[in-house]
């Protein structure tokens, strides 16, 4: 019998548990913290949780649902796997263009929170006071009037010479926020000045990339021992920080300000639309990652028990760390006699500018800066660890040299060598533009590749094979079937897509262009080359496949082949022989007989249970023979699972 080669083998997660805490680990992020809160006051307070959570119901879940057993099936990265419709493997290209960019732009970010954490260990924070190098005359601390008593009062320290500057609000900044900006970014005056690499970030993404360099060595192996702490630590951070915050004065203002519910707003499409928004992007969907983390899976777990509790444990989190936010900003406010929602922001603005100050203004602002970075770090690396595998898990599978011992270690190091090259031009002065680009054009194509997603597989596949492939996982238990039949198989043919579909016109429709002094026209032009460099791979693909396939046809029959080509590979299915029991996986698993001719002339009848090689007539089946090319039989009444 033959024995599968060495990069057949496939690592697993050594417990259920290390796949289920990496997954509340990559969904539960930065964005928790900074645009959660932020949005929630914004669009009506609590009232905001009830489009939030219909959002949730009716649109993450499922499609969460389908990303995991989508994985978990197949046991194949997100370029592999792609055997159920090998037209759309461009698409699975476009989820790992989509894992590395964010990827390589998230950890500047996790970058600029180690610069912190490691500032926050002086005598006293930096970003506290007024009259350092990097200060000018409008930096203001609370505690400071806006005209200054005497224009010469940091002449020693820094040189400044405010004599006869008029001095009004607008003008004013914060020493938190010159810190930020004039010091860690030493931003430039836009995207077309570059400026020098910043050395001090440039050494901190290179401690990032080494720490997630080291934890992700051995794959899920070492990745599953290390999310423990980076995914739940950050809990028991959240939970010191709102204890301490709420026993602020003004934490109640800051809280009541974030809850008090103003239903009217539920009237305005906008806020369900920042609702739906929200819960797509934070449960981080559509880049790959859950089906590349899932795909480690054994075959018979309970993903849709998994689909469930991992997104509402996300939701809750972004929830919980809110009172811990607003309470402190609500402290800033009593302290600074502003209001509080002129003190708070979204973005990197609340965690590197607007929260660092409120820190400052406590006891011991080291001890709770120390911690609150540390926090920071830890959400960050808990989402890059699983973005980042997503890149090797598949490229891994599509290209096997890259799984054999002897290149695996070499070609992980390489991959996030190559991560932080291609993050250098963002630790520039004019690096945070770029980002800043960056982040705001990946969020047009995760729409798209969600709705292609639910077409590929729901639609073009077919719910009736999908549900059957689902049923060979989770079983057909009454509860299963009800679950199953009565929510997702309508989440996902109707609701979810509708959804999607929803966001994306919405988005079209109220697009405004980023154009500004900082981002010139070319900016905008490079934000939708972003956009076209990410989703280009998956109409090339489609295209470039189907007239390969034809020319081979001699360009006849077309619309034939071109329904045999959007069906299964024989490939696709379980991974494993025993998971193979549904008829239309048969033929790729039956056994092959081999003959051996031995010197002596007698021959050796030997049964080979690896599976035949990949041939281009079964890479699409010939309808008229029932899909016997690729495998597949044809689905009779029989074959269909009732409901």
């Amino acid at each position: 019998m033959a024995e599968p080669t060495e990069e057949d083998n496939r690592p697993s997660w050594g417990r259920h548990l290390e796949f289920v805490v990496t997954c509340i680990g990559f969904a539960v992020g930065l964005g928790n913290v900074w645009r959660f809160p932020h949005l929630a006051y914004k669009n009506g307070g609590g009232a905001f949780l009830i489009p939030y959570f219909v959002s949730l119901i009716f649109m993450g879940i499922p499609l969460f649902c389908l990303e995991l057993l989508f994985g978990q099936f197949a046991s194949m990265g997100p370029i592999a796997i792609w055997e159920i419709n090998p037209l759309f493997k461009g698409l699975g290209y476009t989820m790992v263009m989509l894992a590395a960019i964010i990827s390589i732009y998230y950890n500047i970010i996790v970058a600029i929170a180690i610069f912190y954490f490691f500032a926050s260990m002086q005598s006293t924070v930096p970003w506290s006071t007024c009259g350092n190098d990097w200060n000018t005359c409008f930096c203001r601390t609370s505690d400071m009037n806006i005209t200054l008593e005497d224009p010469l009062m940091w002449k020693n320290s820094s040189g400044l010479d405010c004599t006869g500057i008029i001095f009004n609000r607008t003008d004013i900044k914060s020493s938190s926020q010159e810190y930020y900006y004039n010091y860690v970014l030493e931003a430039s005056d836009g995207i077309f000045n570059s400026g020098k690499v910043k050395w001090d970030l440039t050494l901190c993404n290179l401690l990032s990339w080494v720490i997630i360099c080291a934890c992700l060595i051995k794959g899920v192996q070492s990745m599953g021992k290390a999310v423990y702490f980076f995914a739940l630590f950050p809990y028991v951070l959240m939970t010191v920080l709102l204890v301490r915050g709420v026993t602020l004065t003004g934490a109640s203002k800051g809280i009541d300000f974030y809850l008090s519910p103003d239903t009217s707003k539920l009237l305005e499409a906008k806020v369900w639309k920042d609702a739906a928004s929200q819960i797509f992007f934070s449960l981080s969907c559509c880049t790959g990652s859950l089906t590349a983390m899932s795909s480690y899976n054994k075959f018979n777990n309970n993903v849709l028990r998994d689909s469930i509790i991992i997104p509402i444990i996300n939701c809750l989190t972004s929830f919980y760390v809110g009172f811990a936010i607003f309470s402190v900003l609500g402290f800033m406010s009593v302290n600074t006699g502003v209001d509080v929602k002129d003190v708070t922001t979204d973005g990197t603005g609340l965690v590197f500018v607007a929260y660092p100050e409120a820190l400052s203004e406590m006891p011991v602002p080291q001890i709770w800066s120390v911690l609150f970075f540390l926090m920071m770090i830890c959400l960050g690396m808990g989402t890059q660890f699983p973005s980042v595998e997503t890149v090797l898990t598949a490229l891994q599978d599509e290209f096997r040299i890259f799984r054999q011992k002897k290149t695996a270690i070499v070609f992980r190091i390489s991959v996030c060598v190559l991560g932080f090259l291609l993050g250098l031009p963002m630790t520039t002065q004019g690096g945070n533009y770029l980002l800043e680009l960056c982040n705001t054009f990946v969020g047009f194509p995760l729409l798209l590749v969600g709705f292609l997603e639910f077409l590929a597989i729901i639609w073009v596949y077919g719910i009736k094979r999908f549900s059957e492939d689902v049923l060979l996982i989770v079983g057909t238990s009454y509860t299963t079937r009800v679950l199953f039949y009565c929510y997702y198989i309508w989440s996902w043919v109707v609701i979810a897509p509708i959804f999607i579909l929803g966001i994306i016109i919405f988005e079209i429709v109220e697009y405004k262009p980023i154009t500004s002094d900082q981002y010139p026209g070319f900016a905008e032009g490079l934000g939708w080359l972003i956009v076209a460099g990410i989703m280009v791979w998956t109409p090339l693909w489609y295209v470039a496949r189907f007239l390969v396939e034809w020319s081979r046809e001699n360009w006849k029959n077309g619309f034939k082949l071109f329904i045999k080509m959007n069906q299964p590979t024989i490939k696709w299915g379980p991974k494993l022989p025993e998971n193979r029991t549904l008829p239309r996986y048969q033929l790729y698993n039956a056994p092959v007989v081999e003959k051996t001719i031995a010197s002596e002339g007698h021959v050796d009848i030997s049964i080979q249970q690896k599976p035949p090689a990949y041939h281009r007539e079964h890479t699409h089946p010939d309808v008229s023979d029932g899909y016997t090319n690729l495998g597949f039989i044809s689905d009779t009444p029989k074959q269909v699972t009732k409901l």
